[in-house]
């Protein structure tokens, strides 16, 4: 059990990754509240409710929150206060502004500085960056000796060794190269992993999960569609890659950055490969290099030689030149990825762009 004098009385814990950022912030709970009901020894409230200016935060009040700091526990000996989106909380830029705002700022400002003996505080936010908190509060938490953590995801991070002991801790027995499958398909994001994982477990628990088995059960992922999406690119195919684009645009209109972004994986990949092959590699030894799993390669393989070398350099040119175009302009990126794709599967780059 922690004593009274645990050092970490005030912790940070944030990221874009929220399941453990959440799972952490429950560790944390729990230790400090060890053989404690957390019903009397818990109160959790969320900074974006208490900012409200328009109707009703109900208990997640700024009020509730400053009676729950200056009141003693009740029928227990400690209490932990958790607050959501801390992020949110800034010093105003007015010093005559006497708003929401500022209230909750200079309330947490002082509790930072000078925790109540009997409170314990875990802030949690899904913010990346420290400088997308208020300085004055991080600084506090940081030269006070709170505990600040963060787990961020970023485009490149593949999770394979977080799958595999996830995988275990429910009952499915994975391998190296079907995580590597289920992480290509589904993503990188941990929550999504988990509940992914969480599906598996209920058909597959105690069985050797293969790749055709992960296909299988996760065709109705989000993700999916996207990989079959670059899988009709790279082989050419038209009318499937447009329908995919298409249902894709029409579910998250706002998603074509992150779609333009894996044809550009794609293409760079393919890229790759034909290099590969110029210099005369054995294909085991562009498997092992392109660490994906071994039937994924082996498609990928295929497709690369849909392609010369040259289309794939003119493809990967044009990508680079349109990539400012998709991003920035919103309404013409559907009809710019549309063009894209007729290009591409036509042949169109075969021959030098002009």
């Amino acid at each position: 059990m922690m004593t009274q004098n645990d050092p970490h009385k005030i912790c940070l814990i944030h990221g874009n990754q929220l399941l453990l950022v959440e799972e952490t912030a429950n560790t944390l709970i729990d230790q400090r509240l060890e053989g404690r009901e957390q019903d009397w020894s818990l109160e959790r409230f969320n900074a974006q409710e208490m900012l409200k200016t328009i109707g009703e935060s109900g208990k997640n009040s700024i009020d509730d929150l400053l009676i729950s700091c200056e009141t003693l526990p009740m029928l227990t000996d400690r209490k932990v206060i958790r607050i959501d989106n801390f992020e949110l909380i800034k010093k105003a830029a007015n010093k005559s502004d006497n708003s929401q705002a500022v209230r909750l700022f200079e309330a947490l400002e002082n509790i930072i500085k000078n925790p109540p003996e009997s409170l314990w505080f875990v802030f949690t936010s899904p913010a990346m960056r420290e400088q997308d908190f208020s300085k004055p509060l991080y600084r506090s938490i940081k030269q006070g000796g709170g505990r600040i953590q963060k787990f961020v995801a970023y485009d490149n991070s593949t999770p394979y060794n977080w799958v595999i002991q996830r995988g275990e801790q429910k009952g499915l027995p994975l391998t190296a190269d079907v995580a590597r499958l289920l992480i290509n398909i589904v993503g990188n994001d941990l929550t999504d992993l988990d509940h992914e994982l969480e599906k598996l477990s209920l058909y597959l628990s105690g069985k050797t999960v293969s790749e055709e088995m992960i296909k299988e059960h996760i065709r109705g992922h989000k993700h999916f569609s996207v990989f079959r999406m670059t899988e009709a690119l790279s082989r050419k195919e038209l009318l499937p890659a447009l329908e995919i684009l298409d249902h894709q645009l029409q579910s998250a209109p706002r998603e074509h950055v992150r779609l333009f972004a894996l044809i550009i994986m794609q293409f760079r990949r393919l890229l790759i490969i034909h290099s590969m092959f110029e210099q005369f590699y054995k294909e085991s030894e562009i498997i092992g290099k392109i660490s994906l799993p071994p039937f994924l390669s082996k498609q990928v393989l295929a497709q690369a030689r849909n392609f010369t070398s040259e289309e794939l350099q003119n493809i990967y040119t044009e990508l680079s030149k349109l990539d400012l175009r998709v991003k920035f302009k919103n309404t013409l990126a559907p009809l710019l990825l549309q063009d894209l794709f007729q290009r591409i599967c036509s042949g169109q780059f075969q021959n030098a762009v002009k």
